[in-house]
Parts: structure tokens; C-alpha cells; sequence
């Protein structure tokens, strides 16, 4: 977003690219020109209002929210204290800085596990109230623990007055939100520069997410002999403030000038696929490409750094699951006798580079009278009465931890699949196998958003969350991930 240190009625911005000489094939040569032959470009002329609003991005809704947020949980720390342990302690009105530090700190870390930040859900109360009492309830438990631990001025009464004071402030500043900044900030308008195919196949998909924070002004079809002026008309004409490309990869040298004269001009210029990652946390499959392959980071070799603290957080946590599987397998392997048939079901997956593993669980299905394999689905009737109670535990995963401590597998990583599925969603899905890249994992960015998936189209869903982890792979998404997990653990929501 662009704003004029001085009033400027109508401020044009030009972006000129001068007469040049290029060696590139062009299609549109004259009969008698050849490749290699010098081609001239005419210059290219953009102009839009310098002092232009056009509404706040997601970025600039995420850190309004962020910023009333951490003021009201401030000012809640604060109003607690007084109201308790100053009058306890005959004091006057003061600020515990410290405590303020970590009960702020504490809600940071707690409204980035249950993304209390998402600015789509923002504007619903519905859909904000569960994850702000989410995120206080977390903190508050920090708090106590906290103040348990290190000794300071801070009683148990301030803490639990907070948790009401920081709920009420915080949801009044989310309604405030809602009435006033979502409201009367008008929606980003944008210009979408896509064919009939991408508006076909992918809009539906997008349109649904983008409701109430992005407006399409105009739709330019890349494929028309005029896109170029067209695009040029619209941005300065219709008060666009980002231009969206729904084009997989190349495109004609044209339109790359158009887009690179209101780039120039101030304007925002994004593909199709960066902004649905952006609201959704996962890829748009149908808009993938080469260059989005070549863009891909290879962590394992980039970071050695982060290579090596995921592993050390590997071997760490899978010693201490396989500790406590030594204490309850005993009692474990007797109930699961009691349904008849293994304790163990081994079952072989696909690991990374497609090197196949065994897969060790507790059993928690009965035995197949073929040798048929299905997708799981919720309420299967192959599941035992314990395993059912093992699987809403996760329990059952329990003997995986060997896997990540002979380093098969990881903590965070896309899910294994049976060889047989691989080679089906191979087939029927682009880019299925840069999933695996990276590690399998116990638990990952698809599990803890999308849960299970028990058919194609389910797996196209997960590959594109697991496609977002190969991509943005760090130790803060794994932390996440994790947090989440044991979130997803708690709540008993294992099938």
C-alpha cells in the first residue's frame, strides 16, 4: 500500500521501458523477420493516483488484531493485579512489568497454536469466540505454572481474575473489530488476469475464502489480443490495488511488461496461488507449476542447522515414547488379546524417496478375512472395542516412536501411505511425490488441519497442506504442529 507524504490530487506514476533491442523469438515478426533479429518494444505508459486507498491487506488486518489483542491482555494483567494483590500487599496502583511480559508472551505463543489471529474467522463471532477462550484457557494454565515455578509477586487470585478481565477485553476489542475496522475498511479490489479454464477449474475454489477481504474489479483474459491495454484501463480506471495472474507459468511477453509497469506503479502484482496459500495455509494444486518446483527450498540442504535440532527433537521425544510403551505394553498386549487376534500390525509404507518401511502399531482393527486393503473410515466396524479407545488416545501410535528413532521416520512430517495408494494418487495427482522429499512424520500440517482422509479427493486435500510444510518447513511450523497435536491428543479426537 502506497501513501503520498503530500497532497497529490492526481500523481502519475509512469513506467517507461525504453526502445531496446532483444535476441528472443517473437511470433509476431514481420513475414520476412527471423529469430535473432533485432525486435523494438514500444514503451509502455502506467499511470494511477499516487494518494489511492484501497482498503487494508490481510498483513495490515493480522497486525490490528494482533495489536488490540496484546493491549487488551496487557491492560487485563494489569486491572488484576490491582484489583488483588495490591490491596493485599496496601499498595498504590502499579504495573507488573514482568508478569504483564509473560502473561502477553503466553497468549502470543497460545493464539498462534489455535490461529486466534486468522483474519477470515476475525470478523465472526461464531468462529472467534471458541479460539480466544481456546488461547486464554491455554494461558492460563501457562501462568499458573509459571508463577508455581519462579517466584514473584504475582498471587493465584491475580491469575485467575485475569483469565475473566482478559476474555471480556479482548472479545470486546474483537467486536470493535468486526463493527468498525472489517466494516468500514472496504475490501482490497484486485484484477484478475486468468482464462476461462483457471475461472472454470480453480475460482469455485477460491472465491469462497476471499469473501469480505478481496473484490474482483475486473476479470482480463490473458488469451485476448488486447489484454494488455485492457489490463492497463483497469488499474487505473477501476481503483485496483493488486493484480492477480491465475496463469500456471509462462505467459506472453506482452502481459509480463503490463504486469511489470503496475508493479512499478505501486500496485501489488501476485499469483493466484500465493494469495489462496496466504488465507488458507495450504496450495492450490491446479495452479502449480515448473517455477513453482525450481522455487522449492530443499531444507535438508539449505539448513543444516534446523536439520539437525528437528533430529535431536526426534530422537529426544521418540526415547522417551519408547520409555513409556516399555511400562504400559504388558497391560496394553492383555487387553488387546482379549478381542483375539496380534497385539502388533505391521504394515509396510512409503518413506522418503519412496523407500519403503515397516510401519509397527498396536492392533486396534480386526484381522481381514482377505488380503483387500480399504481406506479407513470413520466408524469402522473393524475397529475393536479397546482399539477404539486406543486410537481416541493415539496410543496405538506408541511403536511408531521406533521408526523415528532409527530415523524411517520423523515427529513432524506428511503421513506414510501404503505403496499401493502411492502409486494410485501417482497417477491421478500432480506433484504427489515432492511430498516425498521430506521425512513421513507421526503428525503434520495436513493432520492438524484436515484430519484423516479416506479417499482420492481427501488426498488431494492433505497433499496440498503437505505441500505448504515441504515449502515453508521451520522449527516455529513444527513447534506448531506440535502444539496442535497435543491439542488434537487432549481433546480425545483420535478416530
Amino acid at each position: 500500500m502506497r501513501t503520498a507524504s503530500t497532497a497529490v490530487t492526481e500523481a502519475p506514476v509512469a513506467c517507461r521501458n525504453p526502445v531496446s533491442t532483444v535476441s528472443l523469438p517473437d511470433h509476431r515478426e514481420s513475414p520476412g523477420g527471423c529469430y535473432g533479429q533485432p525486435v523494438e518494444q514500444a514503451p509502455l505508459t502506467l499511470s494511477v493516483p499516487a494518494t489511492r486507498r484501497r482498503g487494508l491487506s490481510i498483513h495490515e488486518r493480522r497486525l490490528l488484531l494482533m495489536g488490540f489483542d496484546a493491549l487488551a491482555v496487557s491492560l487485563a494483567f494489569v486491572l488484576a493485579f490491582n484489583l488483588w494483590t495490591a490491596q493485599v500487599r496496601h499498595v498504590g496502583f502499579s504495573v507488573p512489568r514482568l508478569g504483564t511480559l509473560v502473561a502477553l508472551g503466553l497468549w502470543v505463543v497460545s493464539a498462534t497454536i489455535v490461529d486466534a489471529w486468522n483474519v477470515r474467522a476475525a470478523s465472526s463471532m461464531r468462529l472467534t469466540l471458541p479460539r480466544v477462550s481456546t488461547a486464554l484457557g491455554i494461558s492460563l494454565i501457562g501462568l499458573l505454572v509459571f508463577f508455581l515455578i519462579v517466584p514473584y509477586q504475582i498471587t493465584r487470585p491475580t491469575i485467575v481474575i485475569w483469565a475473566p478481565l482478559a476474555w471480556v477485553l479482548v472479545m470486546g476489542e474483537r467486536l470493535l473489530y468486526g463493527r468498525l475496522v472489517a466494516a468500514s475498511s472496504p475490501p482490497a479490489r484486485i484484477a484478475l488476469v486468468a482464462d476461462r479454464e483457471a475461472l472454470t477449474r480453480v475460482w469455485p475454489e477460491v472465491k469462497g475464502h476471499i469473501r469480505g477481504l478481496y473484490q474482483v474489479a475486473a476479470v482480463v483474459n490473458p488469451r485476448s489480443e488486447d489484454c494488455t491495454e485492457k489490463l492497463c484501463d483497469v488499474v487505473q480506471q477501476r481503483d485496483v490495488g493488486e493484480v492477480v495472474l491465475g496463469l500456471r507459468d509462462d505467459i506472453d511477453r506482452d502481459l509480463f511488461r503490463a504486469l511489470l509497469a503496475c508493479h512499478d506503479a505501486g500496485l501489488r502484482v501476485r499469483s493466484l496461488a500465493d494469495l489462496y496459500e496466504e488465507l488458507t495455509g495450504r496450495l492450490l494444486l491446479d495452479q502449480l507449476g515448473h517455477t513453482w518446483l525450481l522455487g522449492l527450498p530443499m531444507r535438508s540442504q539449505t539448513s543444516h542447522t534446523y536439520a539437525a535440532i528437528k533430529r535431536a527433537l526426534d530422537v529426544t521425544v521418540a526415547s522417551a515414547a519408547l520409555v513409556v510403551l516399555g511400562v504400559v505394553i504388558l497391560p496394553l498386549s492383555a487387553i488387546i488379546k482379549l478381542d483375539g487376534g496380534p497385539v502388533l500390525h505391521r504394515q509396510v509404507r512409503v518413506g522418503k524417496h519412496g523407500r519403503p518401511f515397516t510401519v509397527v502399531k498396536l492392533r486396534t482393527m480386526r484381522p481381514r478375512s482377505d488380503d483387500r486393503t480399504t481406506w479407513t473410515e470413520a466408524g469402522d466396524r473393524r475397529i475393536t472395542v479397546a482399539g477404539r479407545l486406543l486410537r481416541r488416545l493415539h496410543i496405538d501410535e506408541l511403536p511408531q516412536s521406533w521408526a523415528v528413532f532409527r530415523g524411517q521416520m520423523s515427529l513432524i512430517g506428511p503421513r506414510p501411505e501404503q505403496p499401493q495408494y502411492v502409486e494410485q494418487l501417482r497417477s491421478e495427482i500432480d506433484f504427489y511425490n515432492t511430498r516425498l522429499t521430506v521425512r513421513p512424520g507421526l503428525t503434520g500440517w495436513a493432520q492438524v488441519n484436515s484430519g484423516y482422509g479416506s479417499s482420492v479427493d481427501d488426498a488431494r486435500v492433505k497433499l496440498s497442506y503437505d505441500l505448504y510444510y515441504v515449502k515453508h518447513q521451520s522449527l516455529s511450523l513444527d513447534l506448531i504442529i506440535m502444539a496442535r497435536t497435543v491439542m488434537a491428543v487432549l481433546s480425545l479426537s483420535g478416530r
